[in-house]
């Protein structure tokens, strides 16, 4: 039987975690890029994927029984094959190390997992 696609969510956040400033386009369209050329039939539109231009507002806690800290966020949505759904964390720990992010939420079909990097899993690009 063939494996089915599953859904899965991210959210970027729009701003560096070090210093709260913008990320540049280009990492965005690197993100973009990565995303297409790692996935190019994952998808279950006629987009590769969708990337809500609307931001979303969050909302998280640095650690526990800290104030929450409130953010805004690009939210991605894939439909990908669940045996490459790895390949998608590998990528996703390269975005954290490109958009300064401590953790990328991530959602498969509808358990989370925040994806942490070090600089041994690289950048986009």
């Amino acid at each position: 039987m063939d494996e089915r696609p599953v859904q899965c969510e991210f959210f970027v956040p729009i701003v560096r975690n070090s210093d709260k400033q913008p990320h540049q386009p280009t990492a965005w369209n690197l993100l973009g890029n990565e995303i297409r050329r790692a996935f190019p039939a994952g998808h279950s539109g006629p987009e590769t994927f969708y990337r809500g231009d609307a931001l979303v507002p969050g909302e998280y806690e640095d650690s526990p029984g800290d104030p929450p800290i409130t953010d805004t966020s690009r939210r991605y949505l894939l439909a990908i094959l669940p045996s490459r759904v790895e390949e998608l964390r590998q990528l996703l720990r390269r975005a954290a190390n490109t958009f300064d992010q401590k953790a990328i939420y991530l959602s498969v079909r509808g358990d989370v997992e925040f994806i942490t990097a070090s600089e041994t899993d690289g950048f986009l690009g």
